[in-house]
């Protein structure tokens, strides 16, 4: 049974005049004529009779407009019930840490994430590969991959680093006696020549350590005051400087090698017993925006 036809001839027995009706239905005269007979024919029952210029219901149209309200109502709830997918949560746990979990959360805004729950769990290298490997997370991401036999690493960008000050701040000032602000943790089973976890490659460069701290938002503001340089990923440095006073603005350091750029790679972390799922590749689409520029 037709949902439109029923309230085609709610509407018409209401009206009893096939002009009226049609105008309020916005259908020709001869349209609604025609769907009144399809209607009766699909009820094997005649629903109308004349008289005059009225159209009035037989007793079985009587019969059938006193249900028409609920027969319009059930299927209308079984349209919904077959177009609209119920609506459910996602539970997304990813293990990161600050670089991504502070700044990274913003590139989430570009994917549709309504029907997502994200749980995020901020942890050092080797405990990322741990938390992965156990079942306590779906996802790791890291520029600092520690391989384990039970992962996949998926390479899906690499991001650009350099050395960032205050703006106007240490001018004349060499690199190699900038004041460093570094992290405290040191790594351990990097494959690598990184030794901490801003990324430094401690064994290529040398740089002169002035202060050390546990989270990147206190390098950050070293760095704000002027105290310090620090080594940050350029989209964190750009996020960084959307977000602040032109004052407290930080701005890239020239390079004493200007033939090398430093680059890091970086991964989404899965276990390799799981299959690729949507939520990966929304994830990896998301990674891959964060060298591009608005």
């Amino acid at each position: 049974m037709n949902l439109r036809r029923l309230e085609f001839f709610n509407t018409l027995a209401q009206m009893g005049n096939v002009r009226k009706a049609s105008e309020m239905l916005n259908i020709s005269p001869p349209a609604l004529s025609k769907s009144m007979k399809v209607l009766e024919e699909e009820l094997e029952v005649k629903l109308w009779q004349r008289d005059g210029r009225r159209i009035l219901l037989t007793d079985a149209g009587k019969r059938l407009l006193k249900r028409t309200p609920h027969l319009m109502e059930e299927l209308r709830s079984l349209r919904e019930s077959v177009h609209l997918a119920p609506k459910t949560t996602t539970h997304v746990r990813i293990a990161t840490f600050e670089v991504f979990s502070t700044y990274f959360l913003s590139f989430l805004n570009r994917l549709k994430w309504e029907s997502h729950h994200l749980e995020m769990h901020e942890v050092l290298p080797g405990e990322l590969e741990k938390f992965v490997a156990q079942g306590d997370v779906d996802y790791g991401i890291t520029y600092m991959p520690i391989p384990h036999p039970d992962l996949d690493f998926l390479k899906v960008t690499s991001i650009e680093m350099g050395v960032f000050t205050r703006k106007g701040s240490f001018t004349g000032i060499a690199q190699q006696e900038l004041p460093f602000v570094v992290p405290i943790s040191p790594l351990q089973g990097v494959p690598t020549r990184i030794r901490g976890l801003d990324g430094w490659p401690d064994d290529a460069y040398r740089r002169k350590v002035r202060h050390q701290v546990t989270l990147m938002e206190s390098a950050l503001e070293l760095c704000r005051q002027g105290r310090a340089a620090g080594y940050f990923p350029v989209f964190i440095a750009d996020e960084h400087n959307r977000r602040v006073r032109d004052k407290f603005q930080l701005e890239r350091r020239r390079s004493p090698y200007p033939s090398r750029t430093c680059h890091a790679d970086v991964f989404l972390v899965k276990r390799k017993s799981d299959e690729e799922t949507e939520i990966a590749k929304q994830l990896a689409k998301a990674l891959r925006t964060l060298n591009v520029k608005d």
